[in-house]
């Protein structure tokens, strides 16, 4: 298994870290945006983090794995495949004919489902499905996440009950990443910046 260093590099040299003035969900704005999705089309990088992943969630309990769409379905794919372990999916919305099912696989009411998420920012879009997969009646108490990026996301996930274990924190990535010249110390500065203004709470309009 590569070490989560020589994973963060390949990460960035990839694409799926991008600087610069971005615009995030709801207008927001952001130095750095991390866009797991593309390593869909580097699938040693993808098997890279679902390793990383898989070390991650052989501490925690649990019966069934489900990943937040879109970025991290594959994730879960591929960790279900590893380690033997049944995959469930959420739905982006309910089915509208047949069964009409918002959650799709097979499944028992009070198993243990560990949910795999590639980023947490406010902790709204695992929430959701957090709050869905406990409607269905499964027990969910835990996370493993791609990166944190330490904007009160995990703050808000453990006040409703989830602990999410995260490969990187926003900071600790940033520093990874100039540590392997990939990026400079000003980066550094303006993404640490970015993390102490740009907080969330349980007051915010999650996403």
């Amino acid at each position: 298994m590569s070490t989560l260093e020589d994973l963060a590099v390949q990460l960035f040299d990839a694409g799926a870290v991008r600087l610069g003035d971005i615009e995030a969900k709801v207008g927001r704005r952001t130095p750095v945006y991390f866009d797991l999705r593309v390593i869909v089309s580097h699938p040693r990088i993808m098997l890279a983090v679902a390793e990383h992943l898989q070390r991650l969630s052989s501490e925690i309990t649990h019966e069934l794995l489900c990943g937040v769409p879109y970025a991290a379905l594959p994730l879960a794919a591929v960790m279900s495949v590893n380690t033997d372990t049944p995959m469930i999916m959420k739905r982006k919305e309910t089915k509208l004919y047949a069964t009409k099912k918002i959650i799709e696989g097979v499944y028992k009411k009070h198993q243990e489902c560990l949910v795999v998420e590639d980023v947490v920012t406010s902790g709204g879009s695992l929430l959701e499905t957090v709050n869905i997969l406990r409607e269905e009646g499964l027990k969910v108490s835990h996370a493993v996440v791609v990166l944190d990026r330490e904007q009160g996301g995990a703050s808000v996930l453990k006040a409703n009950g989830v602990h999410a274990t995260p490969l990187f924190t926003l900071s600790n990535l940033a520093k990874i990443l100039r540590d392997a010249g990939r990026i400079n110390d000003e980066t550094v500065d303006i993404i640490a910046e970015h993390i102490k203004v740009c907080q969330f709470g349980m007051k915010d309009n999650l996403e």
